[in-house]
């Protein structure tokens, strides 16, 4: 919900009312007093005490005021809002921000590469709440809120001077963490929004700022907080180093960089960045679609935030113009960045998520005379779950057709042979490297925000960045539309392949063959799907099999609202539909078995693997 606006009604004869600096009336008395009419924002209320953020009119820019004097009310609810300026293009910075920006970028990669030393769970488990000196700027930092406010201006201060966000002969004088809005997208760490005042008011400062930390180590949060600092290390490391070192010469609009640190002693870590000023902060439409799309917003204003698997109801245009456009973004990064335009192949790979030496297709764990995959009989036991699932259970989120003898069979003989060529599969979409380049691992709605010009153009600026790394855009742009409808995918594929390649090309990168891009594509959502076929009791934790009866479509609340603020249970669903499709009618089941006969036989010149090898017989 926004926040309750004020407005005062006090004061009219003394210039305006009395603010403090802190909740008690004991507390300091703010400078200059807080104008009769002035609009004020509610960051808190404890009983007949008000913290405000001013809006309007003059006196403390923050500050506590009491609500009556005498019985007398001196600030009142009010509808009233303060007139908004017009939106300005998004992410424009001065010169002096630009060679700020620079000079750190060109500070940090003189530096040696982190190198990161993998931890375990016990290690996480053992250290989460213990402070920690960071892996790159040796400081002991904060990692959720309840730390932030512990470690107060002094710290973020010294934060700022060290990685050169801010000048030296200023500093952080308060923090002010943000009580009425949630950030919940996400499901790989905690976020939250504060804001800060400086000593030095400058325009060139937001005042506004966001932070990303890990999820605490609590029941509903504890295995998405393993699976961030364990599973998925060191991805929070890549993510700091994309702001690090990347930010000035990134092709795309992305948050201004702050600070960042991650420790190798606890786990813990903390990204800060400019605030994006979303227009819909309350949240989205998780409800049915109703077939018509919000209108756009004036130009400049920025969509969203949006979050994952329902893009129907909430984008505000045609759903190809923004796959579309993200297709651009990240063909352009990887463009520039195959032509060394964003640093040595050597730093890139020692600073981001890399993959095997390609040369050597020893270490890729192929297997011509076995199941490169699980075990064929564990992998068969999950997928008979999910086709019990989806059959049964949970058949009506799923296509009619999953019911029929036919389907099952065609999805079981899909996914065991897929299992039993994961790794040639994997080296297959790396040996032409020319495939292969740095970019943006998961570039979907819920990672990038949207705006459009005055001209009604879109356009967009993109975050998140865990997991960034050198890798085959084959896989990785499955990953940008994996989120999106099904008629994204069956009616867009060829033009989002053409587009990717067009651009990769005008952006440095070699040409590639639009037509083995898309089979990659298509191969890569085959191949998430073993994932969530073993993910279908963490389905039946969050949503038991008691309530599946009463479920009618994929929009019922207990399935398509957020669970714990976190998108799983939705994701899950969706991209199984998304498969499910796939395989049923886009001849997903016809392409894998085209790789094996073209590529792994054609041109790998192997000998197809055995009924026996990919069954476990």
């Amino acid at each position: 919900m926004p926040a309750q606006i004020w407005e005062v009604v006090g004061g009219g004869s003394q210039g305006g009312i009395l603010a403090r600096e802190g909740m008690s009336l004991k507390s300091a008395e703010c400078e200059g007093r807080l104008s009769t009419g002035a609009l004020i924002e509610e960051v808190d209320l404890v009983g007949e005490r008000l913290c405000y953020k001013r809006l309007t009119g003059t006196g403390p820019e923050d500050g506590w005021v009491s609500l009556s004097i005498k019985g007398k009310e001196i600030v009142t609810k009010t509808d009233k809002k303060p007139e908004k300026p017009p939106a300005t293009e998004p992410g424009q910075k001065s010169e002096k921000v630009l060679t700020m920006i620079k000079e750190r970028c060109d500070r940090e990669l003189a530096k040696p590469p982190y190198e990161w030393k993998m931890i375990d769970m016990n290690l996480v488990m053992t250290n989460h709440d213990k402070k920690g000196k960071g892996s790159i700027y040796g400081m002991e930092f904060p990692w959720n809120e309840a730390t932030l406010e512990e470690f107060g201006p002094e710290w973020l201060t010294k934060a700022f001077h060290t990685v050169g966000s801010m000048d030296k002969d200023n500093r952080v004088t308060k923090i002010i963490l943000e009580k009425k809005i949630k950030v919940t997208t996400g499901n790989n760490g905690g976020k939250f929004l504060f804001e800060v005042r400086y000593a030095k008011p400058d325009p060139d400062l937001h005042t506004k700022l966001f932070a990303k930390v890990p999820f605490p180590l609590s029941a509903h949060t504890k295995n998405d907080r393993l699976s961030s600092s364990v599973n998925k290390q060191p991805a929070e490391l890549y993510e700091i180093n994309a702001y690090r070192y990347l930010e000035a010469t990134l092709p795309m609009k992305t948050p201004r960089f702050y600070f960042g640190d991650i420790s190798n002693e606890t786990s813990n870590w903390i990204l800060i960045t400019e605030r994006i000023d979303f227009h819909d902060f309350e949240g989205c439409n998780f409800g049915k679609p109703t077939g018509e799309d919000p209108p756009p917003l004036p130009a400049y204003e920025i969509e969203g935030p949006y979050d994952k698997c329902i893009d129907s109801g909430n984008l505000r245009g045609d759903h190809m113009e923004y796959y579309l456009l993200m297709t651009r973004v990240g063909a352009g990064m990887a463009g520039l960045a195959k032509s060394g335009k964003m640093g040595s192949q050597e730093l890139l790979m020692k600073s981001f998520r890399g993959h095997p030496d390609i040369k050597n297709p020893a270490v890729w764990g192929m297997k011509p005379q076995a199941c490169s995959g699980e075990a064929p009989k564990q992998q068969e036991t999950k997928i008979n779950m999910f086709i019990d699932m989806a059959s049964d259970w949970a058949k009506a989120v799923f296509p009619p057709y999953v019911t029929s003898d036919s389907f099952k069979q065609k999805f079981k003989k899909t996914m065991m042979t897929l299992n039993a060529y994961v790794a040639e599969i994997n080296y297959w979409m790396h040996m032409n490297e020319d495939y292969v380049a740095l970019g943006h691992m998961n570039l979907n709605v819920d990672n990038a925000y949207f705006w459009r010009t005055p001209e009604g153009k879109l356009d967009c600026g993109v975050f998140d960045w865990g997991g960034m790394g050198t890798s085959s855009y084959g896989n990785k742009l499955w990953w940008f539309y994996y989120c999106a409808n099904y008629e994204v995918l069956d009616k867009g594929l060829d033009a989002l392949c053409e587009t990717f390649c067009d651009q990769y090309k005008g952006s440095g990168g070699p040409q590639l063959d639009a037509k083995e891009l898309q089979m990659m594509i298509i191969i890569a959502g085959l191949n998430q799907m073993p994932g969530l076929v073993a993910a279908v009791p963490q389905i039946i934790k969050m949503c038991p099999k008691k309530h599946w009866p009463e479920i009618k479509d994929r929009y019922d609340p207990r399935i398509a609202l957020n669970v714990d603020d976190k998108s799983t249970l939705r994701t899950y669903l969706h991209c199984m539909n998304n498969i499910v499709r796939i395989i049923e009618e886009k001849n997903g089941a016809e392409v894998l078995e085209s790789f094996v006969k073209d590529i792994y036989v054609g041109r790998m010149n192997q000998t197809a693997k055995t009924d026996a090898m990919i069954n476990g017989a």
